[in-house]
């Protein structure tokens, strides 16, 4: 990405018309950081919740899962809206929800107050996190736009890992003696900041026309996506009981017919809720694969480590956040790294970060069963690991956008969030099993045993993610067509 010839035609075209404000990367980021860490910051507050509140089990994981389901479920809509109404607008709207229900989560006397505050900070969060990536991509260009991309990528990617290790020096920490609350109330008055911020910092940009809202692309969209996340989520605690099964063949049909149903309106000439023609473009499709298969291992991996430090070693929260530290120091430093490559490394760059990760878990599991838990060997591994991940996540996310035209990027945008936030759920489900499945609290051998047998099976996972990589490079990209001209009276980018 030597240059701004590197971009798809349309996307270049129409993405910089005027310089963005300075202070509008770091807004976005902010903002979407906030959204990626409530994913994870109030998993290590779990004992302290049920002690302050008195929560059920079930009501426990309705909590720590609420905000993720409303969160992946609303996330195509988000964009959608983003791209109707206004990114900017969008973006305000849903860091105010957030806001909002933040302070509501954190003064919430009950269970069932504290639940709604969390489904509603989901909500909050599908509405401004799409508003990131289309802000980007109709505002910078070349190097620019990568160097935008890779913290883009870094914060999506990083917010998991970043909210544990931060939930558990919050509730370590007892501030004032609130224990669980902080870990809500602390997005408070960063959310008003920007809030102030963002009318003089973000630019009005929106797309070509307003459309209709897909209703009934909606509803069916959300009803599909419910019926795919909930049984992941509550379903090894179900026992994988039949319904669980039933869920999710239902919810994968329901998708299917979503997606038959917005192309049937694409060909009558209606405007779908997604624009299926973001998936056309050469390389869209593996791309999507390799972000998918990396965040399933991310997701397992961050579920299954946190038991094996916690409930297989004795280890503190703050103990297990600082080793997820690593981690997270790994995915970041790539993240802000890979944009100085010389473009003509970057095609084949995914595949071979994948070749690392590969090495890396394998280590890592080799070293869990052989030598148990040593520091020296494993803090290491772990920082490989997240740098590989990172850097296959930025570069395969830059490469995406090349391909898409400036149109397409709230669809994009929609789909490689909705993605993420997906792939985590599986990943927890699916691995998250395999390390119940044969560990036993206390029981050392037993541990290691099921953390070396999840980060091998995450190995396997990235060989599959190599050949969707390479499939990825070896497509030639072809131009799309340039972007539609933004809506007159206040959508095309305002000087700042």
């Amino acid at each position: 990405m030597s240059n701004s010839s590197t971009l798809a035609p349309g996307a270049a075209a129409s993405a910089a018309p005027v310089r963005p404000h300075r202070r509008m990367l770091p807004l976005l980021l902010i903002g979407q950081g906030m959204a990626a860490m409530d994913t994870s910051i109030v998993n290590v507050a779990a004992p302290a919740l049920r002690s302050d509140l008195g929560i059920s089990g079930a009501l426990l994981q309705l909590v720590v899962a609420g905000y993720i389901l409303a969160y992946a479920v609303f996330l195509i809509t988000g964009a959608r809206l983003g791209d109707d109404h206004g990114y900017r607008r969008l973006f305000m709207h849903g860091l105010a929800i957030f806001t909002i229900s933040s302070l509501a989560c954190g003064l919430a006397p009950d269970t069932w107050l504290l639940i709604a505050g969390r489904l509603a900070q989901g909500v909050g969060a599908a509405m401004l996190v799409p508003q990131v990536m289309s802000l980007i991509q109709r505002s910078y260009e070349g190097r620019e736009r990568a160097r935008a991309i890779g913290y883009y990528s870094m914060i999506l990617g990083l917010g998991s890992t970043a909210g544990q290790a931060l939930g558990g020096l919050i509730i370590t920490a007892n501030l004032g003696g609130l224990s669980w609350r902080p870990a809500f109330l602390i997005n408070v008055p960063i959310g008003i900041a920007l809030l102030v911020y963002a009318p003089s910092v973000l630019p009005h940009l929106a797309g070509a026309q307003r459309r209709r809202l897909d209703l009934p692309g909606v509803a069916l969209l959300t009803v599909a996506m419910l019926l795919v996340v909930v049984p992941l989520t509550f379903g090894h605690d179900a026992g994988w009981a039949a319904w669980v099964w039933v869920a999710l063949a239902a919810g994968v049909a329901g998708l299917a017919a979503f997606l038959r149903f917005e192309h049937g309106l694409a060909r009558r000439g209606a405007a779908p809720l997604l624009d299926l023609d973001a998936l056309l473009a050469p390389g869209i499709r593996p791309g999507l694969a390799v972000v998918s298969i990396g965040f399933i291992g991310y997701g397992g991996w961050l579920f299954a480590c946190a038991l094996y430090l916690q409930t297989g070693l004795g280890y503190s929260p703050m103990i297990s956040g600082f080793v997820f530290a690593a981690y997270a120091f790994g995915f970041g430093i790539s993240n802000v790294s890979w944009s100085k490559l010389p473009a003509r490394l970057l095609r084949f760059t995914p595949a071979a970060a994948l070749a690392v990760m590969v090495l890396a878990n394998a280590a890592f599991g080799s070293g869990a069963r052989e030598f148990g838990w040593l520091a020296a060997l494993m803090v290491p591994l772990l920082f490989l690991a997240g740098a590989s991940h990172g850097l296959t996540f930025g570069t395969t996310v830059s490469q995406m956008t090349q391909r898409t035209a400036a149109r397409h990027a709230p669809a994009l945008s929609g789909l490689v969030s909705t993605s993420v936030q997906l792939s985590i759920v599986i990943g927890v489900a699916a691995l998250g099993s395999v390390y119940l499945a044969l560990a036993r609290p206390g029981d050392v051998p037993r541990s290691a045993q099921a953390i070396s047998s999840v980060t091998f099976t995450i190995a396997v996972l990235a060989l599959v993610a190599i050949a969707c990589s390479l499939r990825l490079a070896t497509m030639r990209a072809v131009a799309p067509a340039a972007a539609p001209a933004a809506r007159p009276g206040g959508d095309a980018p305002r000087p700042n």
